[in-house]
C-alpha cells in the first residue's frame, strides 16, 4: 500500500508541475510583423521559409519523437512455459487489471526561439497492477536523469518539405527502488532460481547516445522520424547510483536502438494516425543469463514493440492505441521473463505535438 501511495502521488505531482509549465508559452514576431506562438502551435501552421519558424518547429519533433504516456490494459503470456511460474503478487494470471507509462520531460534551458538546443530534467515510470489478490503493484521502473537535445541541421526540399538531423543524448539513473535481494529459489528444489519479481532489487545507469534522421511533409501533415542509437549501462555495486551485481552478465551493459515513428494526417485533417516502431539488440557479454523458460538456455537479445496511435483533434490531450511487444520483459528485475504481449488503451499527451 505504501508502494502505491508513493507512486501513483509523485505521478500526480509531476503531472501538474508539468501541466504547468506548459502553459508558459515563448511569443515573437515573425518577419510580417505577426505574433508567433513556439509551442502548443500545429506545425502544419508553421512558415519553412522563416528560420525562426523552422527551428522552433524542429524543437516540437524532439516532443513528437518521445514515447507517449499510456494507460493500457495488458495481455502479458511467455513465450513458452516459465521454468519456475509466478507467485501471488507478481502476477500469477496473464491478463492484467493495467499497466501505465509516464513519460515526464521538464525543460531546464531552452535558449533563445533561434537556439537549435535543449537540457531536460526526464522522469519516466511504468508499472502494472495485476489480478492477484488485493491487485498489488508491480515493481515500478523508474528513470531518472538529463536529455540533452541537439538540432544538427536541415535542408529544405520545397516550400512544403525539409529534410532534418538531431542528436539527443540521456544520463539516467534507472531503478526499481527495492531493497536488497535478487533472486526467488524454488522451494522443491534450491538449485533451481530466478528473479524475484516482487521484491528484487534492480539498479542501473546508462548513457544513451540517439541520432534522428526525419523528414516533415507540410501539405501532407506527415512527419517521419528514425533514429538509431547507442546505450552504455555503467556503475558498480559500490557506485552512489548502484549497478546491481547480481545483473554482471546477464541484464547486457550495451545494446545497439532502433525506433521509427511516422505520424500524419493526410487522410482527414481532424485525425492524426501515428505508427511507431522501437526495437533494440542487446551485444556483450551475457554468460549468466538464464531465462525463466523450462529447458531453454537463449539469451533472447532482440527485443521489439510496435504501436498504433489514432489522436482526434477534438480529444486534445488523448488518444487510443494498440501495441504489441516480443522479448525480455521490459519491467526492471523482470528481465528474465520472456513474453509477448498485447495492450489496449488511451495515450495521455500534456505536452502534445499537433500536425
Amino acid at each position: 500500500m505504501k508502494t502505491k501511495l508513493i507512486t501513483l502521488s509523485l505521478l500526480f505531482f509531476c503531472s501538474l508541475s508539468f501541466n504547468a509549465q506548459s502553459g508558459n508559452q515563448k511569443k515573437d514576431l515573425d518577419q510580417n510583423g505577426n505574433e508567433r506562438i513556439y509551442r502548443k502551435k500545429v506545425a502544419t501552421k508553421y512558415n519553412l521559409n522563416d528560420e525562426k519558424d523552422v527551428n522552433a518547429l524542429r524543437r516540437e519533433f524532439w516532443i513528437a519523437n518521445r514515447s507517449p504516456s499510456y494507460v493500457s490494459v495488458p495481455y502479458v503470456t511467455p513465450i513458452k512455459d516459465r521454468r519456475i511460474p509466478t507467485m501471488q503478487g507478481e502476477g500469477t494470471s496473464n491478463l492484467q487489471l493495467l499497466e501505465a507509462f509516464i513519460n515526464l520531460s521538464f525543460p531546464l534551458y531552452w535558449g533563445k526561439e533561434i537556439h537549435t538546443r535543449l537540457l531536460a530534467l526526464e522522469y519516466t515510470a511504468n508499472f502494472r497492477m495485476t489480478l492477484d489478490d488485493s491487485k498489488p503493484l508491480t515493481p515500478g521502473s523508474n528513470h531518472i536523469g538529463l536529455s540533452y537535445y541537439q538540432n544538427l541541421g536541415y535542408k529544405k526540399i520545397s516550400d512544403n518539405k525539409i529534410d532534418f538531423t538531431s542528436a539527443r543524448v540521456q544520463l539516467k539513473h534507472y531503478s526499481n527502488g527495492q531493497d536488497p535481494g535478487f533472486f526467488f529459489v524454488d522451494p522443491n528444489n534450491p538449485t533451481n532460481f530466478r528473479n524475484d519479481y516482487r521484491s528484487g532489487d534492480f539498479s542501473t545507469n546508462y548513457l544513451w547516445f540517439q541520432f534522428t534522421r526525419g523528414r516533415f511533409n507540410k501539405s501532407l501533415g506527415s512527419l517521419h522520424q528514425i533514429t538509431a542509437g547507442w546505450r552504455f549501462d555503467l556503475g558498480t555495486e559500490s557506485s552512489t547510483f548502484a549497478y546491481t551485481q547480481e545483473q554482471i552478465g546477464s541484464y547486457g551493459r550495451n545494446r545497439f536502438s532502433f525506433s521509427y515513428d511516422y505520424r500524419t494526417k493526410r487522410f482527414n485533417k481532424n485525425y492524426e494516425h501515428h505508427f511507431r516502431v522501437d526495437s533494440e539488440y542487446i551485444v556483450g557479454d551475457l554468460s549468466n543469463f538464464s531465462p525463466n523458460i523450462a529447458n531453454d538456455n537463449g539469451k533472447y537479445r532482440f527485443n521489439i514493440r510496435t504501436m498504433y496511435e489514432f489522436a482526434p483533434k477534438s480529444h486534445y490531450a488523448v488518444g487510443y492505441f494498440i501495441s504489441a511487444y516480443y522479448g525480455r520483459d521490459y519491467l526492471n528485475i523482470r528481465y528474465d521473463d520472456i513474453i509477448f504481449s498485447l495492450q489496449a488503451g488511451i495515450t495521455l499527451s500534456l505536452e502534445k505535438f499537433n500536425l
